[in-house]
């Protein structure tokens, strides 16, 4: 299957000087995937979105996106394949969620063209697939998380993209929330096609959801394949420096990561 987003010799960082953040990465996602990106706090997972997302200019490499070189093109052409849904907060906003999620259509209209029926209408789809459609007229300030995540999802899934970014989309969520994000990413994967990469920090969701997993540690791609194959013990421990039990899943069979037995104090009670 041809990579629809591919990395190749991948190297990025921040500030002329400083080492780099992450050398040498190499990463294919085809169409209609769903890519997980893992490794500890610090080990760049931002930082490769950002440089995937073209935010941050590599050092070295690059970022094909349907075999285009992405730094070697446009902004606005960059962005109408590529979305890119960071972690941020509204703040005290007074936009309704239509309007944050409009902006999502300005690569394709500039930022003073009225919206023409075109757009209203991937608008109106963006919010449907979301489920906001409903509380459009809302202010985004009075939000719950969870609401806020969507409203971020379906402003990115405004720009049509062919390749979706995702930041920790489920931090902080309540469990029923991280379920539905994760839920609509598979379904934008593999009934919409789009190629989605999306960082997470716990295991077992990416167990879970993600077609193949790549795992960051140590400024570098310590393993990258099907979820069997990077969800071992010694791989984990090596990227966390921590040990780990892997079990499987009692319905699916998919690894499941489990801590160590608790070690208790001689004579504690159990």
């Amino acid at each position: 299957m041809t990579a629809r987003l591919h990395a190749e010799g991948l190297s990025c960082g921040y500030g002329r000087g400083l080492p780099d953040v992450l050398t040498g990465i190499d990463l294919d996602v085809p169409a209609g995937t769903v890519l997980a990106l893992l490794g500890p706090n610090g080990s760049g997972k931002t930082t490769l979105l950002r440089t995937l997302a073209r935010l941050l200019p590599p050092r070295a490499g690059s970022v094909l996106v349907d075999g285009e070189d992405a730094w070697r093109r446009g902004r606005a052409w960059a962005h109408r394949r590529v979305a890119i849904a960071l972690q941020d907060d509204p703040g005290g906003a007074r936009l309704t969620i239509d309007e944050v999620v409009r902006l999502g259509r300005a690569s394709h209209r500039g930022w003073w063209l009225p919206m023409t029926a075109e757009d209203e209408a991937v608008v109106d789809r963006m919010l449907d697939l979301t489920r906001l459609g409903p509380m459009r007229h809302r202010t985004v300030d009075a939000l719950s998380a969870g609401e806020w995540q969507r409203v971020t999802l379906a402003r990115s899934l405004a720009q049509e993209p062919r390749v979706l970014l995702l930041d920790e989309p489920t931090a902080h969520l309540d469990w029923n929330y991280q379920i539905e994000i994760l839920d609509l990413v598979d379904r934008l994967a593999h009934e919409e096609g789009l190629a989605v990469v999306v960082s997470l920090h716990d295991l077992n969701q990416a167990s879970t959801w993600a077609d193949r997993i790549a795992l960051l540690a140590e400024g570098t791609l310590l393993a990258v394949g099907d979820p069997d194959a990077v969800l071992t013990p010694d791989l984990l421990a090596r990227a966390y420096r921590c040990p780990v039990l892997v079990d499987r899943h009692p319905v699916t069979g998919a690894p499941m990561v489990l801590p160590p037995p608790r070690r208790r104090a001689e004579g504690a009670p159990k």
